[in-house]
């Protein structure tokens, strides 16, 4: 099955930050970019491209977290994370996962929103779970 070039880029940027390489994650970061968490009070919201940058290298550095599974939504790509700590990002079940959406304007990340549970994204993207 064909991958979209956000798709791709999604894996990409969690690659680059896994290997430390700030400068071209930033890159792919725009300056507005926010992150919010999965649920609320879990940490505090990222609200431009340097908080983000940082929580990136940190996630995918320190707890190994990475996409496992991506749809392509156009402008935005649903992404399941797998990796250590999840649980305390707000991933639920007995192996917990974490769900996100990431959206792309003009090539570059704009936002990102994390979830606790598939439904959960599908649905924030206007999707059924199957």
């Amino acid at each position: 099955m064909p991958t979209s070039a956000n798709a791709d880029a999604v894996r990409e940027i969690y690659e680059l930050a896994r290997h430390g390489k700030r400068d071209e994650v930033r890159l792919r970061l725009h300056d507005d970019v926010s992150w919010h968490p999965a649920r609320e009070g879990a940490w505090t919201p990222c609200v431009d491209a340097e908080e983000v940058l940082r929580t990136l290298l940190w996630r995918a550095g320190m707890n190994k977290i990475r996409p496992a599974d991506t749809v392509d939504l156009g402008d935005r790509v649903v992404v399941q994370l797998r990796g250590r700590g999840m649980d305390r990002l707000g991933a639920k079940g007995l192996f917990p996962r974490l769900f996100q959406i990431v959206v792309f304007r003009e090539g570059k990340v704009a936002s990102i929103q994390d979830y606790p549970r598939r439904e959960d994204a599908f649905a924030a993207a206007g999707l059924k779970a199957s």
